[in-house]
């Protein structure tokens, strides 16, 4: 019984840091962030606080790799296996946590997720490319080329559509993006093995 309270009580006090973390970085730069900052925010102490993380590096972390394993799981609801790149599904999450994803990838620290994203989308899209050449000859390009290629077309679109105030909806942004990126793809694993 004892282990529950403390299990609810060590996640309560993590979601207090990671909520008082998103909001200050909605109000400054990362750089700008101290942990007196976020304790101050939060309403913990010093002492809760490093039980629970060794820095505000760490914080930040963990927010992304929270985002990031939130995201894997509403893909994974929501990808219906009918294409290569879940670019509808991923415009719609990072539309739904705009707030999110801006404060997180607007300062040069959120590079760091934008390599996680690249990675994690990179192995997403290549079980897809396996997938959808299974039974057949390989084709001329490599799948391990072929899907960081696409990962990282996505996630340049994906990053001007935040930095530009997301001026289309994310039908429009997936329409935009299949056009421009698939079609050389599919043409590609059309000719599998010329």
């Amino acid at each position: 019984m004892k282990q529950d309270k403390q299990d609810r009580r060590s996640q309560r006090t993590r979601q207090l840091v990671r909520s008082a973390m998103m909001e200050l970085l909605s109000e400054k730069r990362y750089v700008e962030i101290t942990v007196q900052d976020i304790l101050d925010r939060a309403g913990i102490g010093r002492s809760t606080f490093y039980s629970h993380y060794f820095d505000k590096e760490d914080v930040h972390t963990s927010m992304m790799e929270q985002m990031l394993e939130r995201m894997n799981q509403q893909l994974s609801e929501m990808h219906d296996g009918q294409g290569i790149v879940p670019s509808l599904e991923l415009f719609q999450h990072i539309h739904q946590h705009r707030p999110h994803f801006q404060a997180m990838a607007g300062d040069p620290t959120g590079e760091r997720l934008w390599e996680m994203m690249q990675t994690t989308l990179g192995r997403i899209i290549e079980q897809a490319l396996i997938s959808a050449c299974e039974g057949t000859s390989p084709p001329s390009i490599p799948l391990t080329v072929m899907s960081p290629y696409l990962a990282g077309a996505f996630l340049n679109l994906l990053k001007w559509w935040l930095k530009v105030g997301m001026p289309y909806t994310p039908e429009e942004m997936d329409r935009i993006f299949r056009q421009l990126a698939l079609p050389g793809v599919w043409a590609t694993l059309e000719r599998k093995g010329e």
